[in-house]
């Protein structure tokens, strides 16, 4: 890389780390092709997006000392709108290559995240399942509501069809 596609590079990457609430650092060592694959495919499955950084560029973009240490070794950086998913793609990726791939750290909303935070974010229901389940608090008590206010018209409606039926068979 040229001086100035680093420089590119830098800038591009720190608008990135702006435009992302959430940032989780992963150790990279001796990936194959494949599953490299696959875990990029995953991380857009989520909604985020996976980058290979190299330590010094990185280490421009972040002048934070308590962060300077996640810079060595490969890693790639996952960036996401939403954490959880992305906490959920990268800790189950993990599971199955341990000695080759593992979350370092993360920023959420400028704060620092360890790995262990970012195995507890794994742990929550993603943004679309909390969706979900606020959904179905606020459509069950209308629910309910419906059946209780059915349910008379119900019993008169058969009622009235046994008295029917019975008159009938006479």
């Amino acid at each position: 890389m040229t001086r100035s596609e680093k420089k590119l590079f830098v800038e591009k990457f720190s608008e990135s780390c702006g435009s992302y609430p959430c940032m989780i650092v992963v150790r990279q060592v001796g990936l194959s092709a494949e599953p490299f694959s696959q875990l990029r495919k995953n991380v857009r499955s989520a909604g985020a997006r996976f980058q290979v950084v190299k330590n010094n560029l990185a280490k421009r973009v972040f002048d934070d000392g308590s962060i300077q240490e996640w810079f060595k070794g490969p890693l790639g950086i996952v960036f996401s709108q939403d954490p959880v998913s992305a906490s959920k793609v990268i800790e189950e990726f993990s599971k199955k290559r341990e000695a080759n791939f593992h979350p370092i750290g993360g920023i959420l909303n400028g704060k620092n995240l360890s790995k262990e935070d970012i195995k507890r974010l794994a742990t929550l229901p993603t943004l679309d399942q909390l969706r979900g389940q606020i959904l179905g608090l606020i459509s069950s008590p209308a629910s309910t509501l419906l059946r209780t206010i059915k349910e008379p018209s119900r019993g008169v409606v058969g009622t009235l069809g046994a008295y029917i039926k019975q008159q009938q068979g006479e």
